[in-house]
């Protein structure tokens, strides 16, 4: 069951009890980022909001965020992910529209950027909603703990991307994140950043634990949380 939450009178958020979606309405347009964990139906939610044609943007590819995927023809995601994640296997009839840095979709009157930060997956995109100045930052930005485990995440380039979204924070009051608390102040990409930087730098103690067969590392801050081999 999906809770709909009004964020303002054009905005949406899905929540379907372990991930959140949202949904963007423009003049034109409409987008749909990510579809949730358990909710084939998506696109028929979405559809119960708005009379606009639906355009659906994927900030990442893991599992917990396509799960309404196969209602559409064509899903916007970046290629690293579609291909990283299996997108093409899992979901046959859907096909890539690939999304790169700096793209604008334009939903009319309401233009939304693109902005590629590899770290969480190699295919990772936050969305910028220019003229509300909102962050959508998918797994990346976030109270919880963030998966940095698996074949197909980049913790290379993690800090460097946070530190892409810090340079980028004039332009955006509040980030929503997908996983805990729905929204966060505009500097939370710094406080994730920084406690990236003091668990690479072995200065947070971990635990191990098993999560979903993976034996993994958890770290824990006041600020979020990670996951690691």
């Amino acid at each position: 069951m999906v809770e709909i939450i009004q964020i303002d009178e054009k905005t949406w958020r899905l929540e379907d009890g372990f991930v959140r979606f949202f949904l963007l309405e423009g003049e034109e347009k409409a987008a749909l980022i990510d579809s949730g964990v358990n909710c084939p139906n998506a696109l028929d939610i979405a559809q119960s909001l708005t009379n606009k044609p639906i355009i659906p943007i994927n900030t990442h590819g893991d599992g917990d965020h396509t799960s309404g995927t196969n209602s559409f023809t064509e899903i916007c995601i970046h290629p690293d992910d579609y291909v990283g994640c299996n997108m093409q296997n899992k979901y046959p009839a859907t096909s890539m529209k690939p999304l790169k840095d700096g793209d604008i979709v334009d939903l009319g009157g309401r233009p939304l950027k693109i902005i590629h930060i590899p770290g969480h997956t190699r295919g990772s995109v936050a969305i910028l909603d220019t003229l509300k100045r909102a962050l959508y930052s998918g797994d990346s930005v976030q109270k919880g703990h963030i998966y940095m485990f698996g074949k197909h995440r980049c913790p290379e380039q993690f800090e460097e991307s946070l530190t892409k979204l810090i340079a980028l924070k004039d332009e955006y009051d509040c980030i929503y994140a997908s996983h805990d608390e729905y929204m966060v102040s505009n500097d939370y990409a710094e406080k994730v950043r920084n406690a990236w930087v003091k668990v690479r730098n072995g200065e947070v103690p971990c635990e191990v634990i098993d999560l979903y067969g993976n034996k993994v590392k958890s770290y824990t801050t006041p600020d979020c949380g990670f996951y690691t081999e």
